[in-house]
This record gives C-alpha cells, structure tokens and sequence, in this order.
C-alpha cells in the first residue's frame, strides 16, 4: 500500500482543519472571521469519504485492479486538490500501460492547479510518449516558464532525455528548436540542440552549437564536453574555446585529459603536450597525468624531462600502493628504457624492461630489446629474439613481419625491411594499414614508382584512407610534379583529417611548391603550433627563408636540427638553404 501517498493526503486534510496556523494570529481577529473560516473547513463526513477513496485506490492498484484503483485516486485527487494523489493516479495509469488515462489525470491536475511544475513536467513526457510533439511544445514552455530564473538554466539542461523520446533524432531537433525557441538566447539552449544533433549524427551542426554555447559561458562543462565529442570538425577552433574553457575550470582533470586524447587522435601532439603540462600543473597528484605528460616529452626527443615525469608517475603509484603488475606502471618502465636507449644506456635500458612483469611483456617490450640489440650492432640476435614471437594466427604473423621491417628500418637497411613486407601483400593485400606501411618502405627503399602504385591502390579501396592520399600528395609535390593533383590529394586529406598537423604540412608543402608562399606559410604554422615536428619545423623554416624572414628560420631549423640530425628532411633543407649547425 503506498502509505506515504496516503499520508500526504492525510496531512494535507489536516492543514486544512487548522488554517490559523499558516496566517499570523493578527491578522484572525474578530468572530465573524473565526466563524466563516469554520464553515469553510471540511467537515468529518468529507474526510472520512476522501480517506475512503484513497484507501480504496490504493488495495485496489496492489490488488490488480488499475481501473478502480484509477478512479478512486483521481476522485480523491480532485475532491482534496491534491497534488501527490494526482500524481499516484497519474502513476497507476502508466503503469497499466493506459498514456491516454494517464494524460486524462494530468489535464485534470493541470487545470486544478496550472502552477505545478510537477504537473506541467508529466504533461510533456506524456505527450511525447504519444507522439503529440506539436501539444508537447506547449507544455515543455510552459514548464520552462514556471520554473524559478535562477533554475531555468538547468532545467533546460535537464531536458535532454525528454527530447530524445521523440519519434526519431529529427523530430526531437524539431521538437527542442519549437520549445525553446523563447529562450533561444540562453546558451543552455543551444546546447540542447547541439547534443540532439550530434545523436542524430550531424557533428559539423552540434560542433557549432557547442561552440556557441561555450563562446557564451567560457565554463559550462557540458558545452567543453561535446565539443571535445566533435573535436574533429575543426579542431583549431575548438583548441582556442577550450583554452578559455580551462581559463575558467583550470582544475577540471577528466575534461583536460579527454582534451588530451581528442588532441593525439588527430596527431596535434603539441597540444596535448601543453596540456599534459597544465595537467602536472594543476593537478600534481594525479598519477595518470605524468605517465601521459612523460610519454609525449620522450616523443618531442626531451629526453630528461621525460625521464623526470615517467619517475615522478611511478613514485605517486608506489605511494598508492597498486601493484607494480599496474598496466601503466608496465607503460612507464617501456618509456624510461626507450629514454636510456635513445641516450644509448643500454644497460639501464634492460633494467628498466626487466622490471616488467613476465605476463606483460607485449609485442612493444621484445621489438625494444630487439632495437637495443640492433644499435649495438647486433642486428641478427635482434632478428632472433623477434623470430621467437608468436606466429599462429594471420594477426600474429602481421605483426612479426611489421616487427621484422620496422627493426631493419631502425638499422637503416631499407631494402631488407621492404623486402620483408612486399611479400606479405599476398597474404595482407587487402589491409589498408599493412599496404600503407609497405608503400612507405618502398619509398624509404628508393622505389617511388612501387609506393605511388600502392597508395593509389589503397585510394582506389578506400576513399575515406586519409594517410594515403597525404602521403601521395605530398610525395608528387616534394618531386615537384603534377602539382595540381598533389593539392587535390592532400585537400581531400585535409578534409578528411581537419587539423592535422601532418596533413598541414603537405598542403604548405604543395602550396611552397606551386608558389604561393603566404599560403604555405599559413598552413605550416599551424601544422608546427599543433605538433613541433622537425620535418615540419624544415619546411616552415625553408618557406621563412624564401619570404626572407631568415633569422626565424636559421632559428627553427636550428631547433629542428637539434631534435634530430639526422633527419632526411632536415639535412635537405639545410642543403637548400646553405646553411650549417
């Protein structure tokens, strides 16, 4: 029996036997107040009646008898004006699967008392329930309208859910631009729409809601959060609207770490290396962060700073007491054995390995042993230890022959790495990846010829494979041939990828190319603000000297030649530019 739904009505025939308690006893003078007050009160038969009617419905809803129960719960409902007993036989008629009784209930409850938030609130979930969009707009206003100002962000907020039951992802855009269209000033309106949009599956619409919202409320977290869903419609645009995001919620940590990954899917490393920063920052305690921040220093070659963070990850995981089998811990000694390796400490690289748990030694775990052994001129024991990976299953064979090639490739023999992949295309033909890499060694192998046949075989396959139409953009322009066709290749990339540093790259390349320097540049300084490659940093540094900013330049290049001197693309542009470090 629903005892609170009973007493509430109890307690509310009660209040109305002893108004003089809700009025000052000032304002209750004189006898003939006294006397109209009496006569206006409900009298013992009416309550008896109405706890009848109440006690009725209710043994008759856990009965199994709805109809009754219904009944019984509205009379009551309307004879006490009773909010909570309109809501219960709102309830037992949901519950009997009648919407139509149920909707009956709540226009009763409505007109009895137009003022219920309660009321208006179950009005439009029933009215979308039944697929009366046009009635429900009405009500969601209304609810809207009633709710207290200081409230009505949120409550709009709060709408979500409601809009999303309508018929199809269309109608309940339709349904939300109709009833907020009386506050379609507030930027929690504009959100609603946007995260509607981005279910129906329409990104580059709920990016610009988001964006919308967040440029009106530098801090509301939901309107960060999807653009970091959309991040990759534009995300130059989003990079600025999240600075000022974090400008107002500097100690948000999940919102900044999901900044982190949407930067790195889009390889804008350099953006998720900032953040990583501000992460340790703002939140030193947080183990996580430093694993990721020491990962992306190592990655830009700072070596020492990597080394500090990957530590600094391991002593705050120590001090939480997880187990040193922790998946991250096993990540973080990978990364400080490739940071000894890459300052050739090869014996403290195969301390930090022999730290990681036997049943976590992965594939990435044998390839650094394996390289350690290849940089200390032991090229075939290195072969060996990979020829003793698994090898079952087409998976596991995939990966020992990209193994194979990549450990060739670290010792600068890549003729043996092509040859190593060229054969596995009868087998891996159809894997766009694997073809890809194969391409990309015969290039590295001097047959250009062979990696323009494979990039276009994949291109032809797969019209959404951005890596290759990039790379054979790129290539056509760095041989300085069919030009328009190279920018054709690497705009559809562009499009494909927005933001993509790598991407940005080949199009300053191309436009370099064909001479329009102020494009080129544009393009490559957001290529080199997104990810400070050293390829990257050559080419920007080569268009500088030609627009005869050559301080700039001799100082990029600089800083490139520093990170790597032995890049191919680094040495060129020196070459070209005559200059040496």
């Amino acid at each position: 029996m629903r005892l609170a739904v009973l007493a509430a009505a109890l307690l509310a025939a009660s209040s109305w036997l002893h108004p003089a308690q809700a009025a000052a006893p000032e304002a209750q003078s004189g006898r003939s107040v006294a006397a109209a007050m009496q006569d206006d009160q409900p009298g013992a038969q009416d309550l008896a009646r109405w706890f009848y009617a109440v006690l009725t419905g209710e043994i008759a809803a856990n009965t199994g008898h709805p109809a009754v129960a219904y009944t019984e719960l509205l009379k009551a409902a309307r004879d006490m004006n009773s909010e909570p007993l309109f809501e219960r036989a709102t309830e037992v008629a949901v519950a009997a699967g009648a919407p139509e009784q149920a909707l009956a209930a709540v226009n009763a409850w409505r007109s009895a008392q137009p003022e219920s938030l309660k009321a208006q609130t179950w009005a439009a979930q029933l009215l979308v329930a039944l697929g009366r969009n046009a009635d429900a707009v009405s009500a969601i206003s209304r609810v809207i309208a009633i709710t207290p100002e200081p409230q009505r962000p949120k409550a709009i907020l709060s709408l979500v859910p409601l809009f999303a039951h309508a018929n199809d992802p269309r109608a309940a855009i339709n349904l939300a631009k109709k009833s907020l269209a009386p506050y379609q000033a507030m930027p929690q309106s504009s959100l609603v729409i946007g995260l509607l949009q981005a279910r129906a599956g329409d990104a580059k619409l709920a990016f610009a809601a988001a964006s919308k919202a967040l440029a009106a409320d530098h801090g509301m977290q939901a309107a960060a959060a999807l653009l970091l869903q959309t991040y990759t419609v534009n995300p130059q645009q989003a990079d600025a609207l999240l600075q000022q995001y974090f400008v107002a919620k500097p100690d948000d940590a999940n919102l900044r770490l999901a900044w982190i990954q949407a930067a790195l899917g889009q390889q804008r490393d350099g953006i998720a290396l900032t953040q990583a920063q501000a992460l340790s920052t703002t939140k030193p305690d947080l183990p996580e962060g430093w694993l990721i921040l020491g990962s992306l220093q190592l990655q830009q070659e700072q070596v020492l700073l990597a080394q500090k963070s990957l530590l600094t990850y391991l002593s705050l995981v120590g001090k939480s007491g997880v187990s040193a089998a922790h998946a991250g811990s096993a990540r973080a000694y990978l990364a400080l054995a490739d940071a000894a390796r890459k300052q050739h400490d090869y014996p403290q690289a195969e301390h930090w390995l022999a730290q990681i748990p036997a049943g976590q030694e992965s594939l990435a775990v044998t390839l650094q042993k394996a390289t350690i052994l290849a940089e200390q001129n032991k090229l075939n024991a290195g072969l060996e230890l990979l020829d003793k990976l698994p090898n079952a299953t087409p998976e596991q064979q995939r990966e020992r022959l990209f193994a194979r090639a990549q450990l060739y490739r670290t010792a600068k023999q890549y003729s043996q790495a092509y040859g190593v992949l060229k054969p596995g295309l009868a087998q891996f033909g159809k894997d766009a990846d694997y073809v890809y890499e194969t391409a990309m060694m015969a290039e590295k192998a001097g047959d250009t010829a062979e990696m323009e046949t494979l990039l276009r075989r994949i291109i032809a396959a797969d019209t959404r494979y951005q890596p290759a139409y990039n790379a054979l953009g790129y290539t056509l322009a760095d041989q300085d041939k069919q030009l328009p066709q190279a920018l054709k290749l690497v705009a559809h990339a562009l499009k494909l990828s927005p933001g993509n540093p790598f991407v940005l790259d080949s199009m300053g390349w191309v436009q370099f190319r064909m001479g329009d320097l102020k494009s080129a540049r544009a393009a490559l300084e957001q290529a080199y603000a997104a990810r400070q490659d050293p390829e990257i940093a050559a080419h920007l540094a080569e268009v500088l000297w030609h627009q005869g900013d050559k301080a700039r330049a001799r100082k990029i290049l600089q800083e490139a030649f520093d990170r790597a001197p032995q890049d191919d693309v680094v040495k060129a542009a020196m070459q070209r530019m005559a200059v040496r470090f």
